[in-house]
C-alpha cells in the first residue's frame, strides 16, 4: 500500500533526518551510529548515483552503510524513498527496525518504520506502531501524520482526519495535509476551518490555500464562501491573508470587504498590508484596488515625498478603472498638497484639467483651471494649448460648437504660431463635426505639419486628413454628425440613421475611410459592438480598399482567440503583400502558443 501524501511525508522524514544530523556533529558517536561525516558522504554518493539513474546501485551503498550503522537518519530516510518506490518495503522493515534498536527515540527511524510496516502490507503493525507513539508523548505531530498516512493507505480518511484534527497545537504540515483529506471528502465546514487556521500561522499559508482553491475551481465555490464567512469580522493575519487570495483569484469585493476589516492595527502595520495589497492587485491588474490602497497610504505617509507618489498612483489607477471622481479627488489633493513647478503638481494639474474638460457640467471649473494653469506655467505654450483645444472640444461635446469656435479663436491671439498644432487639430475636428469639408480639410492639413508630436497623435490627425480628402461633401456631413453623436453621448448613439443616410447616398471612393473612421470613433468611446459591425462592412463591401487589412486586424484584436484566429488567416491568405500581414502572423503564432 502507498499513502496518497507519501511525498510530504518524505519532506517531514527529511527535515527530522536533518536536524538529526546536526545533533549528530556534536553529540558522542553511539554504538551502531556512524560518524557525521562518514553518512554525509554516503547519502551524498547515494544521491548522485540516484540522479544518473542507478537506484539498485544507491540502494546498495545505503545498505552496506546501515548495516556498519543502523542509527543513521539521514541515510535511512533516503534508503526509505528508494525501498518505497523500487517495492522494497519488507527490506526496508528490518532496516527501520534496526535503526530503532541501536537508537530508540529516534523520530526518523519511527517514521520510516511506520511506512515500512504500511508499505509492506501490514497495516495493523503500523496502527499500533504509532499508537504507542503517541501515546508516549514523542514527536506527536509527527506521530499523527504518520498514522494519518497509514489510516488513509487502509481507506479510512475520516480516521486520517480525526487523528489529525486532534492535534492542541498543529503544525503548518499537519493543517496542510488536514486540508487536503477534508478537501477531498467535501467536507466544507472543516476544510474552511483548516484554511483559516493556515492562514493565521505566521507567516501565513497563502499559497497553499490559494492553489487549493483553484484545484477545486467552480466546484469549490461552496467552500469558498464558508472560508469567507469564517474570516469576516477576523482583523488578524488570516484576514490580511484572506483579502490577498481574494485578488489573486479576482474577487475585488471580497478583497475590500476584508482588508478594510483589517484597519486599525497601527500605522506601521497597516501601511506594510497595504503596500503588499498594492503588489498583488498590480500583479493581477486590478487598478481599483491599487487606487484604493493607494489612497490610503497617502493618509499614512508621514513624509510629504510619499504622500504625493501615493497620490499620484492613486489619481493614476483610478483614470485606469473609470473612477472619475476618485480620480479627481486625488488629482485635487495632489495639485493641493505639491507645489507650481514640481512635476506631480503640474502632471496632476493637466490631468485634473482634462477630468473636467470632459463633463460638460465642470466646463466653468476646467475653464478655471485653465487660467490657473497659465499663470503658474505661463512658458508651457504647446501644453496650453493642447489644453484649449480639449476645452473647445469639451463644448462641441456639450452642443456648444459655437462657443467651441470662440475658444479657439481666442487661443489663437493668446499663442505662437509654432503652438498651435493642436488648436487646428481640435479646429478640424470642430469643422468636421459642423459637416465643413473644406474648412476640415484645411484645418487638417495645416494639423499634421506640427513637428514634435506623438505617434498615436499624429495617426489620428492623418486619419482625419484622409477622411476629408477622400469622401464627398455628403459623406463628411453624415459622419460628421455620427462622430459628434458619438462625443456627446456614446451611450445613446444609434448608428441606424448615419448608416442609412450613407446607403441613400452615392458612394465616393471614400466610402470605406468614412465607415473606417466611423469605427475608431465608436471603438474610442467604447461601443465595441458598432466598431465591429462597421469594420465587418468595411471587409465585405469594399475588400479591395486599403482599409480592409486594417479592419481585419482591428476585429483580430478585438476578438476572442478562435475567431481572432480566423480574422488573421483571412488577412494573411487574403492580403499576403500587406504591410499588416507580418504583424498578423506575429499576432497568429502568439495565439497558437496560447491555445
Amino acid at each position: 500500500m502507498r499513502s496518497r501524501f507519501r511525498v510530504r511525508g518524505f519532506r517531514t522524514a527529511a527535515a527530522l533526518a536533518s536536524a538529526c544530523a546536526m545533533q549528530v556533529v556534536n553529540a558522542p558517536v553511539l554504538e551502531g551510529q556512524a560518524s557525521a561525516a562518514s553518512e554525509q558522504r554516503t547519502v551524498a554518493r547515494a544521491e548522485r548515483l540516484r540522479a544518473a539513474g542507478r537506484p539498485a546501485e544507491a540502494s546498495a551503498a545505503l545498505r552496506e552503510h546501515l548495516d556498519r550503522a543502523p542509527a543513521s537518519p539521514a541515510a535511512l530516510a533516503l534508503f526509505g524513498e528508494l525501498a518505497l518506490e523500487t517495492g522494497e518495503a519488507r527490506t526496508l522493515v528490518h532496516y527501520a527496525e534496526a535503526a530503532l534498536a541501536a537508537a530508540p527515540e529516534d523520530q526518523v527511524a519511527r517514521l520510516w518504520w511506520t511506512r515500512a510496516l504500511t508499505g509492506a502490507d501490514m497495516p495493523d503493525s503500523a496502527l499500533a506502531v504509532t499508537e504507542r507513539w503517541l501515546a508516549d508523548g514523542s514527536g506527536r505531530g509527527e506521530a499523527r501524520l504518520a498514522r494519518a498516512d497509514v489510516q488513509l493507505a487502509v481507506g479510512d480518511s475520516a480516521g486520517a482526519a480525526r487523528t489529525l484534527g486532534g492535534a492542541l497545537v498543529p503544525s503548518r504540515e499537519l493543517l496542510t495535509r488536514l486540508a487536503d483529506i477534508l478537501l477531498a471528502s467535501s467536507d466544507g465546514d472543516r476544510v474552511a476551518a483548516a484554511w483559516a487556521e493556515l492562514l493565521a500561522l505566521s507567516p501565513p499559508e497563502t499559497d497553499e490555500v490559494e492553489q487549493d482553491l483553484r484545484r477545486v475551481g467552480e466546484a469549490g465555490e461552496a467552500h469558498l464562501d464558508r472560508l469567507w464567512e469564517r474570516l469576516r469580522g477576523r482583523t488578524d493575519d488570516a484576514a490580511r491573508a484572506g483579502a490577498i487570495i481574494a485578488l489573486r483569484l479576482g474577487d475585488p469585493a471580497q478583497a475590500r470587504e476584508l482588508a478594510d476589516g483589517v484597519r486599525g492595527a497601527g500605522d506601521i502595520e497597516d501601511a506594510a498590508f497595504l503596500r503588499e495589497y498594492v503588489r498583488e492587485a498590480d500583479a493581477v491588474a486590478l487598478s481599483a484596488e491599487i487606487a484604493w490602497a493607494a489612497q490610503l497610504l497617502a493618509e499614512l505617509s508621514p513624509r510629504p515625498v510619499d504622500r504625493l507618489r501615493w497620490q499620484a498612483l492613486a489619481a493614476e489607477q483610478s483614470l485606469v478603472a473609470g473612477d472619475t471622481g476618485a480620480a479627481r479627488r486625488a488629482l485635487e489633493d495632489l495639485t493641493r498638497e505639491s507645489d507650481p513647478g514640481d512635476g506631480p503638481h503640474q502632471l496632476a494639474s493637466r490631468r485634473l484639467f482634462g477630468l473636467l474638460a470632459a463633463e460638460s457640467a465642470s466646463l466653468d471649473a476646467a475653464a478655471a483651471a485653465l487660467d490657473r494653469y497659465v499663470r503658474q506655467y505661463p512658458d508651457s505654450t504647446l501644453a496650453e494649448a493642447s489644453m484649449r483645444g480639449q476645452l473647445a472640444l469639451g463644448h462641441a461635446r456639450a452642443g456648444e460648437l459655437v462657443k467651441a469656435e470662440a475658444v479657439l479663436s481666442e487661443a489663437r491671439t493668446r499663442l505662437r504660431v509654432a503652438s498651435t498644432g493642436p488648436l487646428d487639430a481640435a479646429a478640424a475636428r470642430l469643422s468636421l463635426y459642423a459637416g465643413r469639408r473644406d474648412s476640415a480639410h484645411e484645418r487638417a492639413r495645416r494639423s499634421v505639419r506640427e513637428v514634435k508630436i506623438e505617434a498615436a497623435e499624429r495617426t489620428r490627425r492623418l486619419e482625419l486628413l484622409t477622411l476629408v480628402q477622400t469622401a464627398d461633401t455628403a459623406e463628411v456631413r453624415i459622419v460628421g454628425a455620427a462622430a459628434l453623436g458619438l462625443l456627446a453621448d456614446p451611450e445613446a448613439f444609434d448608428p441606424g440613421p448615419a448608416l442609412r443616410d450613407l446607403a441613400g447616398a452615392p458612394a465616393s471612393s471614400g466610402r470605406p475611410v468614412v465607415l473606417a473612421f466611423l469605427a475608431d470613433e465608436a471603438a474610442a468611446t467604447g461601443r465595441h459592438r458598432i466598431a465591429e459591425a462597421l469594420r465587418r462592412q468595411v471587409v465585405e463591401r469594399h475588400p479591395a480598399s486599403p482599409q480592409a487589412p486594417a479592419a481585419l486586424l482591428d476585429l483580430a484584436r478585438a476578438a476572442p482567440p478562435p475567431e481572432a484566429a480566423l480574422w488573421l488567416e483571412r488577412l494573411i491568405v487574403g492580403y499576403p503583400r500587406s504591410a499588416l500581414a507580418p504583424v498578423a502572423r506575429r499576432l497568429l503564432t502568439e495565439l497558437d502558443g496560447g491555445l
